[in-house]
């Protein structure tokens, strides 16, 4: 992916990828310069791991932080999720949203919560808006009970 940011590979070209029955296709729009940036932040803060494989501690919350970004900001840039290993939709639980415009001028609302969503209750809005006019409004998520 970093290899298409730079020129080296065509944007059009898909990925192959072992265990996936359709190549990935880079959606242009999505690499942003700040979503690439966090790309090779994450590309240069796993490096060590590479040569310190003892490092990798499953407890590691910042690790898990920056692998969860990560793996959003892929999913964002080929428009789907990336499943890992024997992993499922059901492995991953809870609610998740994805909205862009360019203009935004009315209300934009990611996610308006009644009640519980699940057990586990996560809940993840990604919002990305090019403009925001004065009579717009963008909310990430309403929530009027728990979510979890």
């Amino acid at each position: 992916m970093l290899d298409r940011r730079a020129g080296r590979v065509p944007v059009a070209e898909p990925d192959d990828v072992p265990g996936q029955t359709q190549p990935l296709l880079v959606r242009a729009p999505a690499l942003t310069d700040e979503r690439v940036a966090r790309i090779t932040g994450a590309h240069g803060a796993l490096r060590v791991y590479l040569s310190r494989p003892e490092f990798l501690q499953g407890d590691d919350a910042e690790l898990r932080e920056l692998l969860g970004r990560l793996r959003r900001d892929l999913e964002e840039v080929y428009g789907r999720r990336l499943p890992f290993g024997d992993e499922t939709e059901a492995d991953r639980p809870g609610v998740e949203v994805s909205q862009r415009t360019d203009s935004l001028h009315g209300r934009q609302v990611g996610m308006r919560v009644g009640g519980d969503i699940t057990e586990r209750g996560r809940a993840r809005v990604d919002q990305e808006a090019g403009t925001i006019t004065a009579t717009g409004e963008q909310v990430g998520i309403e929530v009027e009970g728990t979510i979890g």
